[in-house]
């Protein structure tokens, strides 16, 4: 393990939450569920594992985690992560059909149902429930001995067992007023909610009378139910706030200040589901409200997902302005469930706050050191804005480019760039460095937006000449200086090129070499996540089209469980034949060569 992970580890809360394992990458490769997150992420590395654990392990680079309040929620946080990411050591959740609820429809006399659909106007849903098979359908089962609703999905002419039985009105045969069923679907609500005082009370009525008519078998039944309710009542309250019944995209944002720093952490609920959890420790400046306004004003002007709304805890007249000026509406939740959840985001940004801490402190005291050390070696003074640039493709295909900013020595995420490469004739870096270099600097200049202190390409002369030729066509070649990073013989850092063809090595100890490491894997990964993304779209899948009877069901499988092409052909035909036929899979090996 790297220090960095160890120190992250010996971090982790003992409270029930989901943790995601990530490689060097970056890439989510596992994600899991505990009662408590400290004592399941060290037992990775404190007992022996199986082959597949073991290789999981291996990879381990960094670890992120999400608290919640109870079980429930985090069966339900794990399930939605692992459907979103397709993490490959992940396998029963993937195409699992999602958490059941119980749901009292809307129809004119209304029925309990046991589903796991979520339809908005069939009535009102309760739940999801990640909660054992056996004692969620319990509490459904116990639901329908309580209350005589409809049984039958459509009335029939004649009466059935369930009125013989008391445990339905009877529509067919009664005629049933629409008020008769209030007081029912009043104490089903109070039920979800954890208050059943009225059922209870009832049923206690019914027993003491039963008792008294020496009906003893019924008594029992009666005390039988009221010591089910009270258990199922119990588990049925404890809140849930994974998956909202709001087909809109929401964010709830919480935050934690320590020593002049501020951790900030939104949730994003995606059509109802917590799906992804953004998060960063800054420098604070100015007031509380002032840095999370600016902040959060940044943040929606550079992503690509703007929720409809956002629950954050500032003034009345920020929210107003942030509403005014966006394309969401801001809201300071008092009390409900998003205040909960508010609460709940601010405990997470404590958390991400006492695991960073110290990581951010030491980053920033490198930072500056080896921005000194920068400034000497180029001979520059203002480095509040660098831009850094890989590119990426497979034998032509799926040509990409990717550009990270480094601003006042931090990554900010929100000025990340990923390009597609329009020039169908390029076919070397060259081209696709040029093309990406004059797109940025033309967009810049008409937007008039501030242009970087320095341009860093991964490679050598190659890619600096095709910078250079495009900032010339801009004017701006005598602007923004050009450097290069190239690597060694073990694909690692080992120097800066400059265009003149002076080569720099660095000393592998020194602070920037690290920060220019870092940032030289940064853009990697983030280019290679690109990558990823659009060849599981297209080489990757194209290449498997080709192949007779495998089909787009199966192709999904395989996309589910492999990040590229060289991972199918690496595999064996007996691990392949667990998502394909061995047939199949034999011709998989055969096209793969």
């Amino acid at each position: 393990m790297n220090q960095q992970l160890i120190f992250k580890l010996q971090r982790i809360p003992k409270r029930p939450g989901v943790y995601l394992w990530k490689d060097k990458y970056g890439q989510i490769i596992y994600v899991g569920k505990a009662k408590n997150l400290f004592n399941r992420t060290h037992q990775y590395f404190n007992k022996v594992a199986d082959v597949k654990t073991s290789l999981l392990v291996e990879q381990i680079n960094d670890v992120d985690f999400i608290i919640v309040q109870n079980e429930n929620e985090s069966l339900l946080l794990e399930a939605n992560l692992i459907r979103k990411h397709q993490p490959k050591y992940n396998v029963l959740l993937k195409s699992n059909g999602g958490y059941p609820y119980i749901v009292l429809t809307n129809e004119k006399y209304p029925r309990l149902l046991y589903t796991r659909d979520y339809k908005k106007n069939r009535g009102h849903y309760y739940g999801p429930f990640a909660t054992a098979r056996s004692n969620r359908y319990d509490m459904y089962d116990l639901l329908l001995r309580l209350f005589p609703l409809r049984k039958c999905s459509h009335i029939p002419r004649t009466k059935c067992l369930y009125y013989d039985i008391g445990q339905c009105l009877g529509p067919c045969i009664n005629n049933i007023k629409t008020e008769q069923y209030t007081t029912y679907i009043k104490q089903i609500d109070e039920f979800f909610k954890g208050n059943p005082k009225e059922i209870i009370d009832n049923l206690s009525i019914n027993e003491k009378e039963a008792a008294k008519m020496l009906n003893f078998e019924e008594a029992k039944k009666n005390l039988e139910l009221i010591h089910n309710i009270k258990g199922a009542s119990k588990e049925m309250a404890a809140s849930q706030n994974i998956n909202l019944k709001s087909v809109y995209n929401e964010d709830v944002v919480g935050y934690y200040i320590k020593d002049g720093l501020i951790a900030i952490v939104i949730f994003s609920y995606i059509g109802g589901k917590l799906l992804t959890k953004h998060q960063q420790i800054a420098d604070l400046y100015g007031t509380i409200d002032e840095t999370i306004s600016e902040y959060l004003m940044q943040y929606y002007y550079e992503t690509y997902n703007i929720p409809k709304k956002c629950y954050v805890n500032l003034k009345q007249d920020l929210l107003k302005q942030l509403s005014n000026l966006t394309q969401l509406e801001f809201i300071n939740p008092i009390a409900g469930k998003h205040k909960i959840i508010l609460q709940n985001a601010a405990k997470n940004a404590k958390l991400f706050m006492q695991s960073n801490y110290l990581i951010f402190k030491q980053h920033k005291a490198q930072t500056s050191d080896a921005f000194n050390e920068l400034r000497k070696l180029l001979s520059i003074d203002n480095l509040a804005l660098i831009h850094t640039y890989d590119m990426s493709n497979l034998f032509g295909n799926d040509k990409i480019g990717a550009m990270i900013a480094i601003e006042n020595g931090t990554l900010n995420k929100n000025l990340y760039r990923k390009f597609i490469i329009k020039d169908l004739s390029a076919n070397s870096d060259y081209a696709y460095m040029y093309e990406v270099i004059k797109r940025q600097y033309t967009k810049m200049i008409k937007e008039n937006l501030m242009l970087p202190n320095l341009v860093i390409v991964d490679g050598g002369l190659i890619q600096i000449n095709a910078a250079i030729k495009a900032l010339n066509e801009l004017n701006l070649a005598q602007v923004i200086p050009v450097i290069g990073l190239v690597k060694d013989s073990h694909h690692q850092t080992n120097g800066i090129v400059f265009p003149n063809k002076k080569v720099i090595t660095l000393d592998h100890k020194s602070n920037v070499y690290m920060f220019l490491s870092n940032i030289q894997e940064e853009v990697h990964r983030y280019a290679i996540t690109f990558f990823r993304q659009r060849a599981k779209g297209s080489t990757f899948k194209s290449i498997l089209d080709e192949i007779p009877g495998l089909g787009n069901k199966n192709i999904n499988k395989l996309l589910s469980h492999y990040d590229n092409i060289a991972n199918i052909k690496n595999a064996s035909i007996s691990e392949l034949s667990q998502y394909v036929k061995v047939d199949i899979a034999k011709a998989i090996k055969d096209k793969l060569k």
